[in-house]
């Protein structure tokens, strides 16, 4: 066992790297990197553990996940493809670094301050870090395959798939991690009957269902995500507390140096200036919230008070708006903002408009032109079809339309906000 690590994981158990074979070497000489010890420090569901109390998980915790199972699937793979061992050392180290660019609380900041994590990745891979020397000292071609798997442009294009499309391992492991973490069901499907059931479709150069039963576990797999989708991820505590934490960053970044305590890299995060990869990597969520608490102090009273709420788990208030009726939620959304206003609180950063955007294209988006958006399936007879064409039921998750729409507000305002809701009767 000298030559081996073991990592006891809730959801794959034990997850085992032999320092022996050249591959796994590689893989915990890269878990061992500044650059992915990092990870640890940044929560896998951004703000949820303010509405789920056991969403500590780390995106460390994930991407080793998601190595795992990719490590799996290559094996299963290589069964009737041996070609693909070429790929493995590749597959992995991608599968292991796919999230390196996250930056705090992951998803939540990236579209606050709107930066894009897998651009932040091939920068961190690319860049002059230890990652960068690991892979180099394996292979020097290395961290440029990688950067090009992560960006689809990497040739053959079922290894990008493998990392990232509608069936990729990132995917497998999220929604089963996010299940057990937040304490719910329902993200669980049947993973090994759909790795079990892969395959490469060599003549397109793309991963494809085989079977009646992979095509079933993949419809369940499909349903697993929505409810994701809706019970988890836009849940309306989540969205309240991903409104303040917006709210919160905007007034930091209107105030700029002017607030009590700023360092560098988070002013040029915030502001939107140039950082360099070293920079960035100094951002995590005990940074980012270490200078939360100190914004409780400011002086400014919006900032601190913000700062106060989200410190202290005092978070916004929610309630769903009228579908497919922007004129009565404009109206809606003024009224609130008049309402807040009474209560002696700014509206520019008391009131939001937060849309789940739960649409099945959000998380199944078939096209043609992209196979990576698209679910294909060996049928019985030998015909290679896409999903939602041979399935009613996901045929009908893809044509329809769950997007929603909620007015966020603080407690302050939650009686006048109640009297606008009951005028509008929102179910």
């Amino acid at each position: 066992m000298a030559n081996k690590r073991s990592y006891l994981d809730p959801i794959h158990q034990d997850i085992i790297l032999d320092r022996a074979k050249p591959e796994q070497r590689l893989l915990i000489e890269l878990i061992d990197t500044p650059e992915f010890q990092r990870l640890r420090r940044i929560h896998q569901l951004g703000v949820s553990f303010f509405t789920f109390q056991g969403a500590e998980g780390s995106r460390f915790t994930h991407s080793v996940g998601v190595m795992h199972i990719a490590s799996h699937l290559t094996d299963l793979l290589a069964e009737k493809y041996p070609a693909i061992l070429a790929q493995k050392p590749l597959i992995l180290a991608t599968a292991l670094l796919h999230d390196l660019g996250h930056g705090p609380f992951s998803h939540v900041t990236e579209k606050i301050v709107g930066y894009n994590h897998e651009d932040w990745s091939c920068r961190i891979i690319s860049g002059d870090t230890d990652v960068r020397k690991v892979l180099t000292s394996f292979d020097p071609s290395l961290p440029q395959k990688i950067t090009s798997v992560l960006k689809k442009t990497y040739l053959p294009a079922y290894v990008s798939h493998l990392v990232s499309s509608q069936l990729d391992c990132d995917r497998f492991d999220y929604l089963l991690r996010d299940s057990y973490m937040t304490g719910t069901a329902y993200g669980l499907f049947a993973l090994q009957r759909i790795l079990s059931s892969l395959e490469i479709d060599e003549i397109h150069d793309r991963i494809i269902v085989s079977g009646e039963k992979g095509q079933i576990a993949v419809e369940d797999y499909l349903f697993a995500r929505y409810s994701m989708y809706a019970q988890v991820y836009y849940h309306k505590k989540n969205l309240a507390a991903r409104a303040l934490l917006a709210k919160l960053m905007k007034r930091a970044h209107h105030l700029g140096q002017h607030a009590c305590f700023m360092d560098e890299p988070t002013y040029k995060w915030l502001m939107g200036n140039h950082l360099k990869v070293e920079d960035y990597l100094q951002l995590d969520d005990v940074q980012m919230t270490y200078h939360i608490k100190r914004w409780v102090y400011d002086k400014d009273l919006v900032l601190s008070d913000l700062a106060s709420r989200f410190v202290n788990r005092q978070l916004f208030n929610a309630f769903r708006l009228p579908a497919n009726c922007s004129e009565m939620i404009s109206k809606i959304e003024n009224n609130a903002r008049q309402a807040v206003a009474e209560t002696g609180l700014d509206p520019d950063y008391y009131i939001a408009i937060e849309s789940t955007g739960i649409r099945p294209y959000d998380y199944y988006r078939p096209d043609a032109d992209s196979p990576q958006t698209s679910i294909m399936v060996r049928t019985e007879s030998g015909d290679i079809k896409e999903l939602s064409t041979i399935s009613p039921t996901v045929e009908a998750l893809v044509k329809g339309n769950f997007e929603t729409q909620w007015l966020i507000f603080p407690t302050e305002a939650k009686d006048k906000i109640a009297a606008i809701r009951d005028l509008v009767a929102v179910p």
